[in-house]
C-alpha cells in the first residue's frame, strides 16, 4: 500500500512538468507571433528600409520627361540627372545655399546635342522651387545685367549664349556651349516645348508685383528678396524695383507686413538698423518724409510705412529724385490700403 502514494507523487510531478512544457511552448508561439505581427494594420510598414548611396528613383509623376523637351534637330546627349538639397553643391557649387534657402526641392538637368554639329550642345536646368514666388526670387536675383528681356514671357530673358525664365514653380536655365544663332533658335524652341508640355499651376501669381506704381518703372527690374533684404534680418519677402526719372535710377522697395502696427514697428526697426550701421538723419525736402530720410555714406535712404506696407528708397544717388519716387510709393499704397478697407 505504501507504493501507491509514491506513484501518485510521480504522476503529479509528470503532469506538472507537462503543464510547464505546454505553457513554455505557448509562450514561445506568442513571442514568435508578436515578433512577426502585421503592423500594417496600424498604418506602420514592417518592411525594412533599405539605405542606398545611389540617387532615389523618381516616379513618372515626379520626374519631368526632359528628353521629350528637346528641340527639333537635337538629340539627348545624356541621361536626366537629379539633384536634391544634399548634393546640389555638386552641380552649382557656391550658389547652392541661395537656392536651398529659397525653397529649392529638386534640380533636373539634361544635355542636348545638335544632330548636324557635335560642337553645338546645350544643357537644360529645371529647378523645382516649390512655389512661383521662390522661382521668381531666384530668377530675379540671378538675372544678368547684360541681358535682353523676352517679350513673349512675363519673366524671361536671354544673353548671347543662354536663356532664363520662370515657368510656374520652376526656374529654368538653358546654357549653350557657344554663341550661335542655331543654338539660340534651338533654346527658344526648347523653352516653348517646356511651356507647352511641363504642367504647372497657371493660376499662381505674385500679387505684390502689381502694387508698384507703373509710371517710370524700369521694365524687368523687379527683384524679390525672401529674407534679409539689405542685410536686415527683419525684412523678409521684400520686393525691389528700379525707377528712372530725370535720367537718374532709383531703387524702391516694398515689404508687406501682417498689419498696420507690425508695419510701423518694422519701419522703425529698419531705421534704427540704418543708424546703427552709420546712417545719419538728414533734412527732408518733403516735410512728410522728415525723420524718415537718411544720409547713408553719401546716398539717400528713405524708410516709412503705409498701412501694412514697409516701403522706401535704397541707396539713391540723388535725394530730390529719391523723395519724388517715395511720394509715388506713398500715394499708391495709401490708395490701395483705402480701397481694400472700403471693401
Amino acid at each position: 500500500m505504501g507504493s501507491v502514494p509514491g506513484r501518485a507523487r510521480h504522476l503529479e510531478s509528470a503532469v506538472s512538468i507537462c503543464l510547464l512544457a505546454v505553457v513554455f511552448i505557448i509562450g514561445v508561439v506568442i513571442f514568435i507571433k508578436q515578433s512577426d505581427y502585421d503592423m500594417s494594420r496600424f498604418g506602420i510598414s514592417s518592411t525594412p528600409i533599405e539605405l542606398s548611396s545611389q540617387p532615389p528613383t523618381l516616379t513618372r509623376e515626379e520626374k519631368p520627361a526632359l528628353t521629350s523637351l528637346k528641340p527639333q534637330g537635337f538629340d539627348a546627349l545624356s541621361e536626366t540627372e537629379v539633384y536634391e538639397p544634399e548634393n546640389l553643391y555638386e552641380k552649382i557649387n557656391g550658389k547652392a545655399p541661395l537656392y536651398i534657402d529659397s525653397g529649392f526641392v529638386k534640380l533636373f538637368t539634361q544635355r542636348f546635342i545638335s544632330e548636324s554639329d557635335e560642337d553645338l550642345w546645350m544643357e537644360l536646368f529645371v529647378f523645382d522651387m516649390a512655389y512661383i514666388r521662390n522661382a521668381f526670387s531666384i530668377y530675379s536675383l540671378q538675372k544678368r545685367p547684360d541681358s535682353e528681356d523676352l517679350a513673349d514671357m512675363q519673366f524671361g530673358y536671354k544673353t548671347s549664349n543662354s536663356l532664363y525664365f520662370v515657368h510656374g514653380k520652376y526656374y529654368i536655365e538653358l546654357i549653350g556651349s557657344s554663341e550661335s544663332g542655331e543654338l539660340s533658335k534651338a533654346m527658344k524652341a526648347a523653352a516653348q516645348n517646356i511651356q507647352t508640355s511641363l504642367a504647372v499651376d497657371k493660376a499662381a501669381t505674385i500679387p505684390e508685383l502689381s502694387l508698384f506704381p507703373q509710371e517710370n518703372l524700369v521694365p524687368g527690374s523687379t527683384k524679390l528678396y525672401l529674407a534679409n533684404a539689405f542685410g536686415f534680418e527683419g525684412l523678409s519677402d521684400t520686393f525691389t524695383a528700379q525707377y528712372k526719372i530725370d535720367g537718374k535710377t532709383i531703387m524702391a522697395f516694398l515689404s508687406e507686413q501682417p498689419g498696420i502696427t507690425e508695419a510701423k514697428t518694422m519701419a522703425e526697426n529698419y531705421r534704427k538698423f540704418l543708424i546703427e550701421n552709420g546712417a545719419i538723419p538728414k533734412k527732408a525736402i518733403d516735410q512728410s518724409l522728415e525723420g524718415k530720410t537718411f544720409d547713408f555714406y553719401g546716398t539717400t535712404e528713405i524708410a516709412f510705412s503705409v498701412g501694412p506696407f514697409v516701403t522706401g528708397i535704397h541707396e539713391a544717388e540723388n535725394q530730390r529724385t529719391a523723395e519724388k519716387v517715395a511720394r509715388l510709393l506713398a500715394n499708391k499704397f495709401r490708395m490701395f490700403t483705402e480701397a481694400v478697407s472700403d471693401e
